[in-house]
């Protein structure tokens, strides 16, 4: 059966009540379609050393291709990726999915430069998404064929960059706005005079434009900072854990964050790109003699390359810690703590 029917007819199937029916109703009629044999699909695949487990393992002339981690309809597949990624690094598998059946995630676990979710490429919704489009994604990503001659790392590849370079966008386009906004050039003073004489005959002056276009920056507003929020306010109150940060200000210029550790990495990166020659005080910040920042990675438990610099800080911290060497970091190089305002969300009573 082609993989366009088998694929519309799970979609007519009831919700699996739990793992094991995922698997044989879902999982083995796609993975058939997509050229695994029984004998390559290892499922319950051992992995640490006899330590933990994989639900499959597809595997080929050169090893293991990809790793599956199954989970029943409505688990959280957030709780299990960072496992699942790293088992799936140290075995070498090239892509890897977490799957309820319904939904799939695929990342590719070696892009280690970025956090673990950050290496998500994909995400297929089998109740949701066109069949078409569905059935070509799997055969892209999960495929044999394209699995074991490299062409299915290569498009994931081009997927996450192409999805990482539109999140820089998102990011920038509007911090650019608001600088043109701010100090708005003779060109774009210009272009809106123009557009106001050809829509009501009147041609504004140059200072109205500019005070007009200077107001739009004051009418912009950010999250609430938390370091203004009154002491009755609880942050990450019902899930017990801090909040994601929602974004930060250094030196005056709005970034939008997604992860604490985002923070710190702009901080640094911002830091490394003013004192290039004169960084040491920096490296010479530690936490238990483990530094805060390297030029190389081994020096660090859980390395994460800082944007495209040459420096590697240790992603495993805390929300509290971040704040704390990020304060620190600036301090080092004869900054002011209070040139960083950090914007959280807000929970309430």
């Amino acid at each position: 059966m082609p993989l366009r029917e088998t694929l519309e007819k799970i979609r007519t199937l009831p919700t699996p009540p739990n793992e094991e029916t995922v698997k044989m109703w879902i999982m083995v009629p796609i993975l058939q379609e997509l050229g695994w044999p029984s004998y390559d699909v290892h499922w319950e695949y051992p992995v640490a050393r006899g330590k933990g487990r994989v639900d499959a393992a597809l595997k080929g002339p050169k090893g293991v291709a990809a790793f599956i981690e199954a989970k029943a309809p409505g688990h959280s597949l957030a709780d299990h990726v960072e496992q699942v990624l790293t088992y799936a690094f140290q075995e070498g598998a090239n892509i890897c999915a977490l799957s309820t059946g319904l939904e799939w995630w695929l990342y590719l676990p070696a892009e280690t430069d970025y956090l673990f979710d950050e290496r998500r490429f994909a995400e297929l919704r089998l109740k949701k998404d066109p069949v078409e489009q569905l059935a070509v994604d799997f055969e892209a990503f999960l495929g044999r064929v394209p699995l074991e001659n490299g062409a299915a790392v290569k498009k994931a590849k081009q997927v996450l960059k192409a999805r990482r370079d539109a999140e820089h966008l998102d990011k920038e386009v509007p911090v650019i706005w608001r600088g043109m906004l701010t100090a708005p050039d003779e060109e774009l003073m210009e272009l809106v005079s123009k557009r106001v004489y050809e829509k009501t005959n009147l041609r504004p002056a140059k200072q109205q434009v500019e005070a007009i276009l200077g107001a739009l920056v004051s009418q912009t507003t950010y999250p609430k900072s938390a370091s203004k929020v009154d002491k009755e306010t609880k942050v990450g109150k019902k899930s017990g854990k801090a909040l994601p940060p929602k974004g930060m200000k250094l030196w005056g210029q709005y970034y939008e964050v997604k992860y604490w550790i985002d923070i710190l990495n702009t901080v640094v990166d911002a830091l490394y790109g003013r004192h290039k020659e004169n960084f040491e005080p920096a490296f010479r910040l530690n936490y238990k003699r483990q530094p805060y920042v390297s030029r190389n990675a081994s020096d660090i438990d859980r390395p994460r390359r800082v944007n495209n610099r040459t420096l590697y800080l240790d992603r495993n911290i805390g929300h509290q810690e971040v704040k704390k060497r990020a304060k620190e970091f600036l301090e080092a190089l004869g900054y002011k703590a209070s040139d960083l305002e950090i914007f959280e969300y807000i929970e309430r009573d």
